[in-house]
């Protein structure tokens, strides 16, 4: 069985937006094996919304974009800025490696005996 370590959050400045070419709705904070957060100031993302594009830094594997179809799981609000929790329901296979090498450790996996 293969079983991540420890992820630290992105020190990266990735935007997310409602669909590829949509409106923007933060950006991302964490990424972990089945989901992500995003931050950001104001009014955070309606809950309805399921399509969102992650617009990588750099091009991964030839993309610029990862579609993810993912389901709004927390809200936290303080001082005027948000975070918001997303459960990925589904993504290519391909998007989701290179949504993987966001992280640094993201590809570090070590083999545990079951």
């Amino acid at each position: 069985m293969l079983q991540r370590l420890h992820r630290d959050r992105l020190n990266l400045n990735v935007p997310v937006s409602h669909g590829e070419g949509g409106s923007p709705l933060g950006r991302l904070y964490d990424l972990s094996l089945g989901g992500f957060s995003l931050t950001g100031s104001g009014v955070p993302p309606d809950p309805t919304v399921t399509d969102i594009a992650v617009t990588l830094p750099w091009a991964v594997q030839g993309l610029r974009f990862v579609n993810v179809t993912a389901e709004q799981r927390w809200t936290q609000q303080s001082g005027g800025r948000w975070r918001v929790g997303y459960r990925i329901v589904s993504c290519p296979d391909d998007q989701l490696v290179a949504l993987n090498k966001l992280s640094p450790r993201a590809s570090t996996q070590v083999s545990m005996r079951a």
